[in-house]
């Protein structure tokens, strides 16, 4: 797993030069395996753990954990919030006439979705067979399209240019941009995230 928290970050293939905000961190998450939830807290700015998505009990536990603020498995996220956490989370996308990440100096005070039941893929073996593994989670809805498969042969993702504001487990706020799904060789399943906390 690959875990970056930068001030700044000037690496070519990393941002678009007219999108690139001008303060926070970054954060990059291996999210390849189809079998794991990778945990995120904003206070300690890192990957906390991972739980197999399957694994009935240790979701429970970490639904019970006050910890974490974000949940990551391939594109699909959590909140520590609802039917994924017993925490004070939320979150909201922000509606913008142009995107532009470093304009939004606060956080709204209401609007936040709570998560809400859905699934996920979890097994991918015996997809040319034509079945595919499910499991039953919660996720956070408004980042559901953030990262859209449009040629699954040619891995071309489209990215939707959105702020995204997260209630923390804690109530507090950070502002997220979901920008990227590649790694640097173009290579789907690392979610590349710059976020300012708190907010």
């Amino acid at each position: 797993m690959l875990v970056w928290g930068l001030t700044s970050c000037n690496k070519d293939y990393l941002f678009d030069r007219e999108l690139a905000p001008k303060s926070g961190a970054l954060l990059v998450v291996d999210c390849s395996s189809y079998a794991e939830w990778h945990f995120f807290s904003f206070a300690k700015g890192e990957i906390i753990g991972t739980c197999d998505a399957a694994d009935a009990d240790a979701n429970a536990q970490w639904r019970t954990r006050m910890d974490w603020d974000l949940a990551f498995h391939r594109q699909n996220i959590q909140t520590n919030s609802g039917a994924s956490g017993s925490g004070a989370g939320g979150i909201l996308k922000l509606e913008q006439s142009t995107f532009d990440f470093d304009a939004v100096a606060e956080a709204p005070k209401d609007g936040y979705q709570t998560d809400a039941p859905d699934s996920i893929v979890y097994d991918m073996s015996q997809m040319t067979l034509g079945h595919i593994g499910y499991v039953h989670t919660g996720l956070a809805q408004p980042t559901k399209n953030w990262a859209v498969l449009h040629n699954m042969m040619a891995s071309d993702w489209h990215y939707e240019q959105a702020v995204f504001i997260v209630r923390t487990a804690d109530e507090k706020y950070a502002k997220i941009w979901l920008w990227n799904f590649k790694n640097a060789r173009g290579v789907s399943g690392t979610i590349s995230m710059q976020y300012v906390y708190p907010l």
